[in-house]
């Protein structure tokens, strides 16, 4: 048996507990926090995409945030998956150095309102994608990233494929199959970086519907290639230099409560940043201030680090525009995104920030992804705060009431409280063997 075999046989054998569930529920809750805010932040492209997707209609099949009409399952999973990632709040996982709810929610759901699937199957779907997702981008790491691969895109293909297949019930050769039939419809690129971030949704939205697609295929018995993961042309061998076979073994535990909750909107290798400014905030007098030093490993510097945002989109990718707002006023969040507050305290800051490349913020074994923050201030004074894992990490985790909180802020102006109050009893309803009531469609209703 090869390294595909193997894991397919692991990811067939997923079984919940009531913890693993509890868990599924919350990251569930935190994609619809996420869904509002990349509906609302990202509404010039996401209005380009709806002129293109929603004309084409279809069988109306599965269930489209913020839409009333149902649209094929290929269709509602790409959607549903683009508005989710518009606003960088969706969670994600440090070692597979991306984002996994944001393509598998949509995609199972999706795939679930067209085969009238229980709650317990869909929970269990989820699982095995989280499952696949970390284990096979893990695994690819850091190879992937120097690549100029989007894990959250490439990865999160075969991850969608494999959930999707496991929501057929398709047994081990089909989890295999499906895997097989995405390893040749993967794609997602890092170019986002370097300019025109706002395509970045692109990434997942293109995972949920690929992943589907392979599934359905593979559900129709079509086979993809042998080995198609450790293959002497496959997927490893496209992506990345070195495979740490390791991360493909299973734990002690569901991987899914490996992933991290956003609590700011921008690209996670900011937020260290923004918890030393936070923390700083009330040592400093910004006025007093000569320049700001951010030590930071370098992968960040490659991803975030746009100096001067000049749009919304940009902001999610700014090490010091973040930061600055953050040292500034004590916080950050959606408010400081559109538009950017580029006055002229915050232009000043970013003038007095470097940021500088330090490996020794970032362990990959250990989970670390830090920064170091240095303010010194005109009287050569220096006040320093280190921060090598951000709140909402499993070792920060966050509370259930603070991700309810964050759907709260995140749909202001787009839903009442009761319409939230109902989506979360809806979400905390998916338990069971009784049929899968998807929460999507509640907010299609509210409209």
């Amino acid at each position: 048996m090869g390294i595909t075999t193997d894991l397919c046989r692991d990811l067939e054998k997923i079984d919940l507990n009531e913890k693993d569930r509890e868990q599924l529920r919350t990251l569930i809750i935190d994609f619809f926090a996420a869904a509002y805010a990349g509906y609302k932040q990202n509404r010039a492209i996401n209005e380009k995409v709806e002129a293109v997707v929603y004309p084409q209609g279809g069988v109306e099949e599965s269930y489209v945030l913020f839409q009333e009409k149902k649209y094929p399952v290929r269709l509602a999973a790409f959607m549903n998956a683009f508005y989710g990632h518009g606003a960088e709040l969706d969670d994600g996982n440090k070692k597979a150095a991306g984002h996994a709810g944001v393509h598998l929610i949509p995609a199972v759901f999706a795939l679930a309102d067209q085969l009238g699937s229980s709650n317990e199957d869909v929970l269990v779907a989820l699982a095995t994608g989280y499952e696949a997702y970390i284990r096979i981008s893990s695994a690819a790491q850091p190879g992937l990233v120097a690549r100029g691969f989007h894990s959250t895109g490439v990865a999160g293909t075969l991850a969608c494929a494999a959930a999707c297949a496991r929501l057929y019930g398709s047994g081990a050769q089909g989890i295999e199959d499906a895997i097989a039939l995405a390893t040749t419809m993967t794609g997602g690129l890092l170019s986002y970086g370097d300019s025109r971030p706002a395509i970045k949704p692109l990434n997942p939205g293109k995972a949920a519907e690929n992943g589907v697609f392979a599934a359905m295929l593979a559900n129709e018995g079509v086979q993809g290639p042998a080995e198609s993961l450790e293959g002497q042309n496959g997927w490893f061998h496209a992506v990345t230099d070195e495979v740490h076979e390791a991360f493909l073994k299973s734990s002690d535990h569901l991987l899914l409560h490996d992933c991290y909750f956003k609590l700011y909107p921008s690209c996670r290798h900011t937020h260290c940043g923004i918890d030393a400014a936070v923390a700083l905030h009330g040592r400093v007098e910004p006025s007093l201030i000569k320049s700001v030093n951010v030590h930071i490993y370098p992968n960040a510097i490659k991803l975030a680090g746009i100096k001067i945002p000049k749009d919304q989109d940009e902001t999610k990718f700014s090490i010091q525009y973040t930061l600055a707002c953050a040292l500034l006023q004590g916080s950050y969040g959606i408010a400081d995104m559109d538009p950017p507050k580029l006055t002229e305290d915050v232009l000043g800051l970013i003038e007095k920030t470097s940021l500088i490349p330090d490996a020794t913020m970032e362990d990959r074994a250990r989970g670390i992804r830090g920064t170091r923050v240095e303010v010194i201030m005109k009287d050569g004074r220096r006040e320093e705060e280190t921060i090598l894992v951000p709140k909402g990490d499993p070792e920060k985790p966050l509370t259930r009431d603070v991700i309810i909180d964050k759907l709260s802020v995140c749909a202001q102006g787009q839903a009442t409280e009761e319409t939230i109050m109902k989506l979360v009893e809806a979400i905390e309803k998916i338990e069971g063997i009784c049929r899968f009531e998807n929460p999507i469609k509640l907010i299609g209703a509210a409209l």
